[in-house]
């Protein structure tokens, strides 16, 4: 669902995010994450803000990985555990469970 699963913005970055679909459409998680990326945050930053939002409005639970116009990587979850990958050109593949 644009804006709750996943958003993109050329003058932001770009969001995917999974967990609990009905909180996560209730905040728009996708979109506020890129919002914030758009308010000056780094995406480490604006990940982690989007998360504590998710779970501070709705008790939502659910993870976010986000990539800003720069290529740099953010990531942020509140379940036991989230995986995620990402590569930077040049260096190694990052992994998580």
């Amino acid at each position: 669902m644009i804006g709750a699963g996943l958003y993109a913005d050329v003058q932001t970055g770009g969001c995917s995010s999974t967990g609990w679909g009905e909180s996560i459409i209730k905040v728009l998680l996708a979109k506020t994450a890129t919002d914030l990326l758009g308010a000056g945050y780094a995406p480490g930053d604006a990940a982690r803000m989007a998360i504590e939002r998710l779970e501070r409005r709705v008790y939502g639970l659910g993870g976010v990985i986000l990539l800003d116009t720069r290529g740099r990587i953010g990531f942020a979850f509140n379940t036991p555990r989230m995986a995620y990958a990402y590569r930077v050109e040049g260096r190694e593949t990052v992994t998580g469970v």
